[in-house]
């Protein structure tokens, strides 16, 4: 067997850790205003910016993203990111979401503060216009699945986990096959600032 190295070259980073949930969170959380969406595979809340509400929240989870921007994507304080939006999404026993990317943003991400056994974890998928192995023009059969050829991968979460990842990465729930109700804190970010030099300056206020 000849010795070789692989480099696993521009890589999707989706950050993942774990945020310990207040009971207050959960309190609050379940006393939000819920409508079903309109395709009636979930209910999410009317207000789309939960962290008003919830600052103390908001001000936990943004540690996070600072840390994955910071010292994972290594991006300088040139830019300053911030949140968009955030919204809960609850999901009943038998719901789930449908795969969808978050549009208008940078940067996306899930907090689970209520989060049953069995009630739905995310999975994330690969662009069908990111082909970092083959085109879609031939479809090889792997002997096993994993990071780097597979089509979809799931995130086996839990209470307290968080998630951050570029916003146009598509992604879905499966369904609650628990009995109780699964909530998620979810929100998008997108930055301001002075990008570039000279001819290609661009400053985003």
């Amino acid at each position: 067997m000849p010795e070789f190295k692989v480099h696993n070259l521009w890589p999707i980073p989706v950050y993942e850790a774990n945020l310990p949930v207040k009971e207050e969170w959960k309190t609050s959380i379940r006393n939000l205003k819920y409508v079903r969406t309109h395709i009636a595979n979930s209910d999410i809340t009317e207000d789309r910016f939960i962290f008003h509400k919830m600052p103390d929240l908001e001000k936990e989870i943004m540690k996070h993203c600072e840390h994955y921007i910071r010292k994972y994507l290594m991006i300088n304080n040139n830019a300053t990111f911030y949140f968009q939006n955030s919204w809960c999404n609850l999901h009943k026993p038998n719901d789930s979401s449908q795969i969808h990317y978050h549009a208008n943003a940078l940067l996306s991400g899930v907090y689970y503060p209520i989060f049953p056994k069995n009630s739905g974890d995310i999975v994330l998928c690969k662009p069908n216009m990111f082909p970092n192995l083959f085109p879609s023009a031939i479809k090889v059969d792997y002997d096993r699945y994993d990071n780097v050829n597979s089509e979809s991968f799931q995130l086996n979460l839990e209470e307290g986990s968080i998630c951050i990842f570029p916003s146009q990465l598509e992604h879905s729930v499966r369904k609650n096959k628990s009995n109780e109700d699964r909530y998620s804190v979810a929100f998008n970010l997108y930055v301001k600032g002075k990008f570039g030099k000279e001819e290609y300056q661009l400053e985003i206020k």
